[in-house]
């Protein structure tokens, strides 16, 4: 028996145990008492299962042309302290900047999420905690801020709920995700995999958390690569266009989506030099093995942040290259998309936000900034958690 008929066979199997639940709660005559969360889930599972692959072949591709270099040029930067009532920092893996110009992030060592002011760099407060307790999670993965000033936190498998004040509200779960976004009317926008193992943009509603949309980003041939690797997934959100972008794992095309409705208008992408597309022998696999993930060898996408709505600005690996390589898309035509190389300077510069291979996370943009987490020195642990430095491009026009 194949793995696709293995993985076929398995979620038969859980066909009939939901059937089965939803029949034991409707025999026992509870339905009245069954909270709607429950209903929910179970419609959402068969949404799931229901849920169609993305027809490639009918998004319209803009064309990229090749437009110059571009330059970092260092405009500010601020320390953030470590001593006696300030927490220490391990490990930046994701960052954001808030409209009052404070600093979300959240640290991959000690799964912890905090808040830091970027004008006198004083710790302000946390965000929950890792454990099990109400508003705890499992692992401080990303955030994201509404309109209200209420702060969302990712984990992985539930998004959590604070006010502005870092105060628990509620949370709910859903099935592999790897991004949460807020939207300029209120929204919620998550990106992951769902039970098919297809990568999907979900448009929830804020109060009830029931979904309004779900839009297929990825075919059923890339299940075994959406699944494995789900969490390098990128997902960019322009409040003024109210337009997505989104990147998936072992691809270089970019999606924009209507915000609104959830319609992919177009893709556009420069094939990155090593690229190497999906091998067959991983299609239509489902999760697969260890085996499988330990042999392979794709190119990565390792971040990709949008600055000032008009660029995107993403970072690649190659197999067997411990460089990391940088382009920035301007977004401002309509018939065709300006790209952009960093120069040889700047590609340096980025080079230590690298580590074993792994791109830093801790990139962001904001406004005409952007930032990036500078780790700090190996004499500066006892009194630094590390250094945000704030960049503008520099565009080469000769």
């Amino acid at each position: 028996m194949s793995k696709g008929h293995i993985y076929t066979h398995v979620r038969f199997l859980l066909h009939i145990r939901v059937l089965l639940i939803a029949g034991v709660i409707a025999i026992g005559g509870t339905i009245g008492r069954v909270e709607a969360g429950v209903w929910d889930a179970i419609k959402q599972y068969y949404q799931a299962l229901q849920q169609g692959e993305l027809d490639e072949e009918s998004i319209p591709e803009t064309p990229v042309e090749y437009a110059g270099e571009v330059a970092l040029e260092l405009e500010d930067k601020v320390e953030l302290v470590f001593d006696e009532e300030t927490p220490g920092i391990g490990e930046v893996r994701w960052m954001g900047i808030t409209p009052e110009g404070t600093l979300l992030l959240t640290d991959g060592v000690a799964q912890q999420a905090h808040e830091f002011s970027l004008r006198d760099n004083s710790y302000i407060r946390p965000f929950g905690r890792q454990g099990s307790g109400p508003g705890s999670y499992t692992y401080a993965k990303n955030m994201t801020l509404d309109l209200k000033g209420q702060v969302y936190l990712f984990d992985g498998h539930q998004v959590l709920r604070y006010d502005r004040q870092g105060r628990f509200l509620d949370r709910t779960r859903f099935i592999g995700g790897s991004r949460v976004l807020a939207g300029r009317d209120g929204e919620l926008f998550f990106g992951g995999v769902n039970l098919r193992n297809i990568m999907e943009l979900q448009r929830r509603d804020p109060v009830t958390w029931k979904i309004v949309y779900r839009t297929p980003l990825s075919t059923g041939s890339q299940s075994f690569i959406s699944y494995r690797m789900r969490a390098i997934a990128q997902l960019c959100y322009s409040p003024t266009l109210h337009r997505l972008y989104y990147l998936g794992p072992n691809d270089y095309m970019v999606k924009e989506i209507d915000a609104a409705t959830g319609e992919i208008i177009r893709q556009f992408g420069r094939r990155p030099e090593g690229f190497i597309t999906l091998p067959e022998r991983y299609y239509d696999i489902g999760r697969g093995s260890f085996k499988d993930m330990q042999q392979l060898e794709i190119s990565t996408v390792g971040c990709m942040t949008l600055l000032g709505d008009h660029y995107l600005v993403i970072s690649y690996s190659y197999p067997g290259s411990p460089v990391w390589k940088w382009l920035v898309y301007n977004l401002n035509s309509s018939d065709r998309i300006d790209i952009y190389d960093f120069d040889e300077d700047t590609e340096e510069l980025l080079q230590p936000f690298s580590r074993d291979r792994a791109p830093m996370r801790a990139i962001t943009a904001w406004k005409e900034f952007l930032y990036i987490w500078r780790p700090p020195p190996e004499g500066r642990l006892e009194t630094s958690n590390g250094t945000v430095e704030m960049y503008v491009l520099s565009f080469d026009t000769n």
